[in-house]
């Protein structure tokens, strides 16, 4: 299982029609919409949707679906936020993007950012997250940026920061749900056979739930069962 293609193209039509429900942490009803909305093409997407599924990301995710679709400009505040947010269609989704650019912008070093990460992760740190945004904006003012700019950036941040995911826990948890999406769309009548059986001590609710979605995916896109 873990050799499997990370671009195979069933597994992506799975995704890009929200037909999630039975695999890990994307069944969500509204995780199916967006899927549908986003129409994931490559791996990195799933990754940015998944991290981005939390109370304070989720906000940005209309834009970031609107700038993978081509209906809205990609843009950086910063040249040289692209290097680093380029993937994320110029959405600042991961932890490590932020300590890359603080490094970048500001000159912290790599103790630093590691601590803004810790600071950024914790309502107890908030004393030293603000410390760090003056030191953040007389970092970025000395190496020649617009002090209003950086003020930008560094709120942004701050808006949904409490929630951001570190990128190596993204791609992680999405692997194991990439595999489970593959199995449903390659192994269909097996895969939900397991689900029902591993399941079958849930509610009511959810047994009724996933016996829809074996009738209406083995039917609609497996007409031969």
């Amino acid at each position: 299982i873990n050799n499997i293609p990370l671009d195979d193209e069933k597994t992506f039509k799975l995704y890009q029609e929200g037909r999630t429900v039975g695999t890990f942490h994307f069944e969500s009803d509204g995780m199916q919409k967006y899927l549908r909305e986003l129409k994931p093409t490559a791996f990195e997407d799933l990754v940015a949707i998944y991290a981005l599924y939390h109370p304070g990301p989720m906000n940005h995710i209309p834009s970031f679906i609107a700038r993978k679709n081509g209906r809205e400009a990609i843009t950086y505040d910063l040249p040289v936020m692209e290097r680093y947010l380029k993937e994320t269609y110029g959405v600042t989704v991961y932890q490590e993007q932020i300590m890359r650019l603080v490094r970048d912008i500001a000159g912290f070093s790599r103790g630093e950012s590691d601590a803004v990460r810790k600071a950024l992760h914790s309502s107890r740190h908030y004393a030293i997250w603000k410390a760090f945004k003056e030191k953040f904006i007389e970092g970025g003012k000395t190496n020649g940026y617009n002090p209003d700019i950086l003020e930008k950036i560094w709120n942004d941040w701050e808006k949904f920061g409490m929630y951001a995911f570190n990128k190596s826990h993204a791609v992680a948890y999405t692997q194991i749900a990439y595999q489970t999406a593959y199995l449903k769309a390659i192994y269909p009548i097996e895969y939900m056979a397991a689900i029902l059986t591993t399941r079958c001590h849930y509610n009511e609710k959810d047994r009724i739930k996933l016996m829809d979605e074996c009738k209406n995916t083995l039917t609609k896109y497996h007409p031969i069962v």
